[in-house]
């Protein structure tokens, strides 16, 4: 069975996309070391924030989780697909037998090469626009879903901040009222009001904390979702490129006869407009004519019309 594939275009495999995935994942896990107690110079800064609201940032941080491993994931599923162009590519077999199964990515494209192999390995423009699409809508799904989780971490970290803000007021009122139904000095005022502060202030600690995590973590997802579409869009771009060179071009064939029957169809419309326009022209001159013998007869009969009012009125 004759083939006339490309072989020249040859696709990127998502490897270095994934390693600066991993690569940036180890910086931001020896940034949390640093900070950590464990560090060589040992910090609470993320521990309190932390304890800030445990349950809140603790959400926030298994949404992040998510995020991680789902970039990771639309990353990788590209190695597949690639892994299975090239075997259709080089294998020998003309009845495909030993092809894997196509990943998710392009199995609808599967069928469609499959069908354009059994007729030379040639795309008809409207397959390769179809598998192009098919492409391009599911990798937008994915980015799409990759973006929702950058919002809701941005979302989560809103919702601790203004969570911790009411928490805030409501303890900042308590307080003052706390000081005004107590009596005693006002040193002792003074004391009580400090006192009392402490539960406003971890009010405040709740607001910050959630919105470190959940703008942090929104910066981690938002760096490997960037890496996953460069990722998928060079793949689109190669698979592009080597689809380009299977589609085929249409052509208007033409033979002699073809070309003497267009020639002749021409000739004929031609002539049909030069006498079309002959016989405007000649309507035309008539209508003209026609207008001047009106317009004579018309000055005829005004002056046949004066001599009579000149002759009734030497009459009178």
């Amino acid at each position: 069975m004759a083939r006339s594939l490309e072989r020249s275009v040859k696709f990127v495999k998502p490897g270095r996309y994934i390693l600066n995935m991993i690569l940036f994942l180890l910086a931001v896990a020896a940034l949390v070391y640093y900070l950590s107690p464990l560090s060589p110079q040992p910090s609470t800064v993320l521990v309190d924030a932390f304890n800030a609201n445990p349950p809140l940032n603790g959400l926030i941080l298994g949404v992040l989780l998510i995020g991680i491993i789902y970039d990771l994931r639309q990353a990788g599923v590209i190695d597949p697909a690639v892994r299975w162009v090239d075997a259709f590519r080089e294998t020998v077999d003309p009845r495909r037998a030993r092809l894997p199964r196509p990943p998710s990515l392009i199995s609808a494209i599967a069928k469609l090469l499959l069908d354009a192999d059994e007729r030379g390995g040639r795309l008809s423009p409207e397959s390769t626009r179809a598998i192009l699409d098919s492409i391009g809508t599911r990798m937008d799904e994915g980015r799409e879903m990759g973006r929702y989780i950058g919002n809701l971490l941005v979302f989560l970290g809103l919702l601790g901040t203004f969570w911790g803000l009411l928490e805030t007021v409501n303890a900042v009122a308590a307080t003052i009222a706390g000081l005004a139904d107590s009596g005693g000095t006002p040193e002792e005022a003074v004391t009580q009001l400090i006192r009392n502060l402490q539960e406003p202030l971890s009010g405040m600690g709740t607001a910050f904390s959630s919105s470190l995590f959940g703008l942090g973590g929104s910066l981690i997802v938002g760096f490997l979702d960037l890496q996953a579409s460069q990722a998928q869009g060079r793949f689109y771009t190669d698979l592009e490129d080597w689809l380009s060179g299977m589609t085929a071009t249409t052509r208007v064939a033409s033979n002699d006869g073809a070309r003497l029957s267009l020639d002749g169809a021409e000739g004929d419309i031609l002539a049909a407009l030069q006498s079309l326009e002959t016989a405007l022209a000649a309507n035309t001159e008539i209508h003209i004519k026609a207008q001047a013998g009106q317009t004579a007869e018309l000055k005829d009969e005004i002056r046949a019309l004066n001599r009579t009012f000149i002759r009734a009125g030497g009459g009178e």
